[in-house]
């Protein structure tokens, strides 16, 4: 028997038989989670990936041919790594600009010493790209999903952009700004 392809389970799906949905989901799972491990804490993993399948269950109807179901998948599922990282963001428990200025320039300072030195130090790819993870949390969550696809998962610009739902200006904007500030970051932290 050869298995459905998604586009027939769809259909079943969007016809009312729910429970085809676990066939999808049973599929694609893999690659959700991993897509998702990729973009958000590993705390928040599973909870991601099960709001990425909800949402993808409520816009079936929506499901156009024009791209792959797994590209429309990946497009939600990038969009619910971002919606979470910009939750994070929002409503991290003490902003750094909340501190006193004497007291954040203190914090800074002792994060950016304790960096150089190991850095200094050795080396560590472990320390190195602690380094960057500190850096990357800096910049806003649509900044830093932009610089992951686009550095890390080696998508090009028009990728990202297509699987962000962006222009390609926008995308090219977003990572101008995000290279310049991170740049910024890191000499002010190496230099101290």
């Amino acid at each position: 028997m050869i298995p459905a392809s998604d586009e027939a389970i769809i259909e079943r799906i969007v016809g009312g038989d729910v429970n085809a949905f676990e066939m999808l989901v049973d599929r694609h799972k893999q690659y959700v989670f991993s897509l998702v491990r990729r973009h958000v804490p590993a705390l928040s993993v599973e909870d991601t990936a099960q709001d990425a399948f909800i949402r993808i269950y409520r816009a079936l109807p929506d499901f156009s041919r024009q791209s792959s179901v797994k590209h429309w998948m990946t497009t939600i599922t990038l969009r619910t790594c971002c919606d979470l990282l910009r939750n994070k963001y929002r409503s991290r428990e003490t902003p750094m600009s909340a501190l006193a200025n004497d007291d954040q320039t203190s914090l800074e300072k002792k994060m950016s010493e304790q960096a150089k030195a190991a850095w200094d130090e050795n080396q560590d790819p472990n320390e190195t790209r602690a380094l960057l993870d500190w850096a990357l949390a800096r910049l806003t969550p649509e900044n830093r999903l932009v610089m992951e696809l686009i550095y890390f998962e080696g998508n090009s610009t028009r990728e990202a952009a297509d699987l962000l739902g962006w222009s390609l200006a926008n995308v090219k904007i977003r990572l101008f700004r995000s290279r310049k500030q991170l740049n910024t970051l890191l000499k002010n932290v190496l230099k101290e």
